[in-house]
Order: C-alpha cells, then structure tokens, then sequence
C-alpha cells in the first residue's frame, strides 16, 4: 500500500465514514438454487422408484408404516399429507425422504447403490448411512447399513483392520509330567443319547489319553466342575495348567 498524499487528504473530501452500510450487493433472489430443477432419475435410480412404486400399490409397507399410512389415506381422500409424510405420484415420503417398502431386494439395491458403486467407492458404515438417508427412509436402516457395510466380501478383503495389533503366539510349556497339562473342550448338539447331547473332552497333553465325559448343553460352571473332579480328578490329582476356550 502506497502512503497517503495530500491529493487523498484534501479538506473537501468528505470523510463518507457509512457509504457501505445497508448495501446488498448480492440480493437472495440472485442466489436462488436453480441446478437441480428438471432432473429425472434415470438408470438404477429409475428403476427402484418403479418398483417402489409397485411396492405401495401392492401394500409391501412394515406394520406400523402402513397403518400409519393407511390411516391419512382414509381421513384425507386418497392424498397423504401431514408434518411428516406425504405423497407424491405413488411414493409415499416420510419427512422428504422416499419410504422403501418391505422388500429386501428393493432395499438392497438402494444401499448398494450408495455402497458398491465405483462413485461411492465402498464407505464406511456412518458414509453410507449419510448416503442412503439424503433420498431414502425406512425403519431400523442404520442397522440394515451396518450389517450390509459389515459382511461386504470387498471391504472385508481390501480394506485394512483399523485395531491394535494382536500380540504374538506363544507355545506352550513343556509338562513335566503325565496329567500336570490338560486340555478341556466341549462337543455340543450332538443327538440326544441317553439325555445327554453334549460331550466334555479332557486330553492329557503328554500321553493325550483323554476322558470323554458325557453331559448336556446346559450345563453350568460349577457342573463342569463336579463332572471333572468326580471323572478326572479322582484319578489323576490337581493339575498344573489347563487349557481351554475363552469363550467357554
């Protein structure tokens, strides 16, 4: 910036401190969206509002849509119209959104247009969920995404595991002796023989001579423990290490 001269500082000039107050020079009116007016789906998209549309003709809507649905219908003469759903040439919307009916396939192919697309290239659960809902509504469809985005067979074998790393396998101790390490599992939904349909294994990790100790599904901790102590305690003393499922 160049320093003030006498020229812009002449007594004459009016200082002309407000010029600039209550002066719009970009009005709203100028800035009206006018982009999306006059688009018509074509494609996919063209296709899933037919089939929705066939869907609410047909009554594929949830229980409680439908008797919702059903209900402005009867009291508003065929038009729905109320602070959350309304109609529009045969799709019925739900707070702006385009309600799918109960059709799994139907629903599919929204999320997957949303998911599996070279566009939408494969997002996260909460992405497509922002995807879906910009058009679309149904109940629970959170957790329809979740478990879509979740068994995607791309995603499971592309994308990287965002978690801590597991620690490193260890192997076991060598036992110094038959009996001081077991092994303890469960052989479930076996056919029932006898009342008994599950099978508790107990291998000896030296010898792995094992005992098979019959039982049921039901059974607890503290049964588990009365069936070792009476079929291998009794017979070879306490252990020193015994190894088992953590999900047991």
């Amino acid at each position: 910036m160049g320093k003030p001269d006498a020229l812009s500082r002449r007594p004459d000039h009016s200082k002309r401190t407000s010029d600039n107050e209550d002066v719009i020079l970009l009005r709203p009116e100028l800035l009206a969206i006018r982009a999306l007016k006059g688009i018509q789906s074509e494609g996919p998209e063209k296709d899933i509002l037919r089939e929705i549309r066939q869907g609410n003709q047909k009554g594929d809507q949830e229980e409680l849509v439908a008797k919702v649905a059903r209900e402005l219908w009867q009291a508003l003469g065929k038009i729905v119209h109320s602070a959350e759903w309304s109609e529009d040439d045969g799709v019925l919307q739900f707070r702006g959104k385009i309600y799918v009916p109960w059709n799994a396939d139907l629903r599919r192919q929204v999320v997957s247009l949303c998911h599996d697309t070279k566009v939408a290239g494969h997002p996260g659960h909460w992405k497509t969920l922002e995807l879906v809902s910009r058009d679309y509504w149904w109940p629970q469809m959170s957790r329809y995404i979740g478990q879509y985005v979740g068994t995607c067979d791309l995603c499971l074998r592309t994308k990287l595991i965002r978690q801590a790393p597991v620690g490193k396998l260890h192997p076991l101790r060598i036992p110094d002796s038959q009996w001081d390490t077991l092994s303890v599992d469960f052989i479930v939904e076996l056919p029932l023989s006898s009342g008994h349909n599950t099978v508790m294994t107990v291998v000896d990790s030296v010898s792995k001579r094992a005992h098979f100790i019959p039982t049921h599904m039901t059974v607890t901790a503290e049964g588990a423990a009365r069936l070792f102590l009476h079929q291998v305690w009794k017979l070879h003393g306490l252990p020193t290490c015994v190894v088992s499922d953590p999900s047991l």
